[in-house]
């Protein structure tokens, strides 16, 4: 840890900063930021946070040193922080080396907090699919037994992603009554805020697919004003503004490109793994938005045949668009039902579109029923597909 301390402290004398200051800014007294300094004593992770985001700028400076202090930290309640953290903001980096110090500690809660947050890493790495997922978790659950509230509740989170990305969204309501109340018995607020701002997430999007849309805005708009001086909350604040987006995707064109450019804003200011992945997804949604509307097509970012192929449909080169889909439903083996929605257009073919809708209200998705009922409405009304404002 010595050299770590070595480098903060030249950073502070390097920008002339006054430690009372700083001390200050951190919430902790100024003999106590010494003692941390000296090495006396280990900085609270989530102030370590604050003070090497105030001391660099560069993000890869910024992170190699996070990962750094991980490596070096002792503490018991550290290492458990940086793996909530380390999951939170989509380090997986981060959340392996937690994990790692927490299977070498010496602290029995601590061993468990590892064992569960490995399971963590395991679903945000896609080394097992759904299915596969749950089987392991309910077989590490028969030969070893979770006594930490927070850890019992973690290993439920998993369960309730796994039924979030199954699709299971009628599941999720009850499951997120029966989740609730445990996270607010939490007397940690960094945990508790977490833990209850991800079973939000899950819930505003479920929400929305069920057309419960005013529901999920509200939601939405608790996460965004959940204070958070740290910055562990800007990927699930991430969440609700692309949730945000995709709820007014059908009702208003210029609030859904506010809330997903929000969305893209704040992505830019994050620099992790899942920041990237989620980066891409706001753009592709952002075109799709876009292209539904037949607005603001002269700097598209696309990264999914299905958006691809609307493209093409939009431009009147249904052909490029057909070829597109034939070819993705010969590698996949069948069309997910919004691309079943987009061949249907790009053939004008009315039972395709029925199979779309089909298809969505299967997958508990009726909100996305909207584009193909309003293509099928156009194609009743014209006799052709009409592209334009999706109101």
């Amino acid at each position: 840890m010595k050299h770590w301390l070595a480098k903060i402290i030249d950073q502070i004398d390097f920008q002339k900063k006054n430690q009372e200051d700083i001390a200050k800014y951190l919430g902790i007294s100024g003999p106590a930021f010494s003692k941390n300094l000296s090495g006396k004593s280990e900085l609270n992770f989530l102030n370590m946070i604050k003070l090497v985001k105030d001391l660099f700028e560069d993000n890869v400076e910024l992170t190699f040193m996070v990962r750094e202090f991980c490596k070096r930290m002792s503490g018991k309640k550290n290492i458990r922080i940086a793996m909530e953290y380390g999951n939170a903001i989509g380090d997986f980096e981060l959340l392996r080396i937690a994990v790692q110090k927490g299977f070498n500690s010496n602290n029995t809660i601590t061993k468990e907090w590892a064992f569960v947050y490995e399971m963590v890493l395991i679903r945000l790495k896609r080394f097992l699919s759904d299915k596969s997922l749950l089987e392991e978790l309910n077989e590490r659950k028969k030969h070893r037994s979770v006594k930490s509230d927070e850890t019992k509740i973690m290993l439920d989170i998993i369960t309730f992603y796994t039924l979030y990305e199954s699709r299971e969204y009628k599941m999720l309501f009850n499951y997120s009554e029966m989740l609730l109340p445990k996270i607010e018995k939490i007397k940690d607020n960094f945990t508790r805020d977490l833990y209850r701002t991800r079973i939000q997430e899950i819930i505003a999007y479920a929400s929305l697919m069920d057309e419960q849309i005013d529901k999920s805005r509200e939601i939405c708009h608790e996460i965004l004003n959940t204070k958070d001086d740290f910055g562990y909350l800007d990927m699930l604040k991430v969440s609700a503004l692309g949730c945000l987006g995709e709820s007014y995707s059908f009702d208003s064109y210029e609030q859904s490109l506010w809330y997903l450019t929000k969305g893209i804003d704040l992505l830019n200011r994050c620099h992790s793994d899942r920041a990237s992945e989620r980066n891409k997804n706001f753009l592709n949604m952002r075109s799709y938005i876009r292209l539904i509307n037949n607005k603001d097509l002269h700097d598209l970012d696309i990264y999914d045949v299905g958006e691809e192929a609307l493209k093409y449909i939009v431009l009147g080169n249904e052909k490029r668009a057909i070829e597109l889909l034939k070819n993705e439903e010969e590698e996949k083996g069948k069309l997910s039902p919004m691309k079943l929605c987009y061949l249907g257009m790009a053939l004008k073919d009315r039972s395709l579109l029925e199979r779309s809708i089909e298809g969505f209200i299967g997958e508990g998705c009726k909100f996305y029923c909207r584009l193909p009922k309003k293509i099928l409405e156009e194609f009743n009304k014209y006799g052709i597909i009409y592209m334009g404002d999706a109101k």
